[in-house]
């Protein structure tokens, strides 16, 4: 990357540096996740002010100084405003944002995060936020490589057969032919293998339009934060005020 450049992106974060400047984290299109220094941001008559909230898609024009990347200017692409927004969409945004940089580490490109958190903050709107969550964590973990397909055995990669019993792998959020199934690993429902394999593949259009009962999102909810569980090293700070109860 140039000394100097242009890189566009969405803000997950904002860490106060002192009385006024702030350490922007982004998700940028084409970069990864990036840190940037807005020198001055805090000041009312900064001309930053208004341009940098969270989950506003913007162009960052920055520098590359000692150890961390400064921002010239920050250039609105779109600026949709949760404010006005439910407490429960509310919990879910602060959430995505603490998930996101946690899963995704710094300069690291995943083909396709970027747009589907775009996708993902377009489609919260209060009434089916539960289901928005749940397929972009799967959709995130499976980008990530933390989850293989569920249409396919995790081990011998064949294609799987829904007639038979198949097993969870909790801690590798996997699935597999019962050959492979340790004592550990439970059988899993036909039904429930095919919801997440379709939150894997469908876009989130067509996942919202999808009626379940509330026993399975408690089985989602209960796969993903155990095997995030196993891939974190600490608890969420957001878990705790997200207001969607599984």
């Amino acid at each position: 990357m140039k000394n100097q450049f242009k890189i566009q992106g969405l803000i997950l974060r904002k860490f106060d540096l002192n009385e006024a400047d702030q350490i922007l984290t982004i998700l940028t299109k084409d970069h990864g996740k990036m840190s940037f220094l807005a020198k001055g941001i805090r000041r009312i008559k900064s001309r930053f002010c208004g341009k940098a909230e969270l989950f506003y898609e913007v162009e960052i024009d920055a520098f590359q100084g000692k150890g961390i990347c400064l921002v010239n200017e920050i250039n609105l692409i779109n600026s949709r405003s949760f404010f006005d927004s439910e407490l429960e969409t509310k919990s879910v945004l602060f959430y995505i944002s603490e998930i996101t940089q946690k899963l995704i580490q710094d300069d690291q490109h995943i083909n396709g995060a970027y747009e589907l958190l775009l996708e993902t903050l377009d489609h919260l709107n209060g009434k089916k936020d539960n289901i928005v969550l749940h397929a972009y964590l799967i959709k995130l973990l499976t980008k990530l490589g933390f989850m293989s397909p569920w249409n396919h055995c995790c081990r011998c990669n064949k294609k799987l057969n829904l007639n038979e019993t198949n097993f969870l792998n909790q801690s590798e959020i996997s699935i597999m032919r019962s050959e492979y199934a340790s004592p550990l690993d439970k059988p899993v429902k036909p039904s429930f293998i095919k919801w997440i394999n379709f939150m894997q593949s469908y876009p989130l259009s067509e996942i919202n339009k999808v009626k379940i009962e509330n026993s399975e999102e408690n089985e989602v909810w209960n796969l993903i934060q155990c095997g995030l569980r196993n891939i974190l090293d600490r608890s969420l700070r957001s878990e705790e005020f997200l207001l969607i109860k599984n």
